[in-house]
């Protein structure tokens, strides 16, 4: 049996040019998983609001 991860690191691997470096397909496996953290995170509600934010950003320079 093919795990979800495997089966998604498969099919993001498979979708790469053929002229593709090591780091350049390293790269994308780690934005596929930083783009479902995210995804995981705001379906938990675990979500800061825009305004929050750039209260946060801005405090960050003060």
């Amino acid at each position: 049996m093919v795990t979800i991860a495997k089966a998604k690191i498969n099919k993001l691997v498979e979708k790469q040019p053929d002229d593709s470096s090591y780091n350049e397909i390293i790269r994308e496996l780690i934005f596929a998983q930083i783009i479902d953290r995210g995804l995981e995170d705001s379906s938990k509600g675990l979500i800061t609001k825009h305004e929050d934010f750039k209260k946060e950003i801005s405090s960050w320079s003060s």
